[in-house]
């Protein structure tokens, strides 16, 4: 069973260190990953690597795949499984998945991500706005500006987690929304609305 502990480096900052077994030569791998957040954000994450390296699923970060590493943040699309990413709600980390599943990962999902380039985020984007829904049809700025929104949002946390050393959706702009430009809601964002104007004078 591998073992880690917890060390703070900053106010809201914390280094983990855990044991991922032994290499070839038998000699024991550590490794060191850092964490923002509290320190019960801290202990979640180190559970989490500790699980992975135990089962043997655990990923070195420079063969992380944009694909995997969303998906370890989001966690499962099952009950039971992990928590959602700190600061957002169940409901959001859904909406993210599928943004995710849908608009993310078909397009960058197999590139390691050490490796995503800006200019791939912004082939991404012509990507999207040319034919970037599942029927192949074109997507709205709005729709691939919410799908950039969840990649920046991810590799902005792998940056904090020192994955990365920069955020390169931070380097490309989303695209522009035009002024008329119309988002019909879902049903579930429809029952959302519903639900928090129950009882308003709307």
């Amino acid at each position: 069973m591998s073992r880690g502990s917890i060390r703070r480096r900053g106010k809201r900052s914390w280094e983990l260190k855990f044991d991922t077994g032994l290499d070839a030569n038998g000699k024991r791998q550590t490794r060191y990953v850092t964490v923002k957040g509290t320190r019960q954000d801290a202990q979640k994450e180190l559970t989490r690597l500790l699980s992975q390296a135990d089962a043997g699923t655990l990923v070195e970060p420079s063969k992380i795949t944009v694909a995997q590493y969303l998906r370890g943040w989001l966690g499962e699309a099952k009950e039971g499984e992990p928590p959602p990413p700190a600061g957002i709600t169940p409901k959001t980390v859904e909406r993210y998945r599928e943004l995710a599943e849908g608009q993310i990962i078909p397009h960058l999902g197999n590139i390691p991500l050490q490796k995503l380039k800006p200019v791939q985020v912004a082939d991404w984007h012509v990507e999207l706005l040319k034919a970037g829904s599942r029927r192949k049809t074109p997507l709205s700025a709005r729709t691939t500006g919410h799908a950039h929104r969840v990649l920046h949002r991810a590799l902005e946390r792998a940056v904090g987690s020192e994955v990365l050393s920069r955020n390169v959706a931070a380097v490309i702009s989303p695209p522009t929304v035009e002024a008329d430009e119309i988002e019909i809601l879902n049903p579930e964002q429809i029952s959302d609305v519903l639900e928090k104007l129950d009882g308003h004078g709307l």
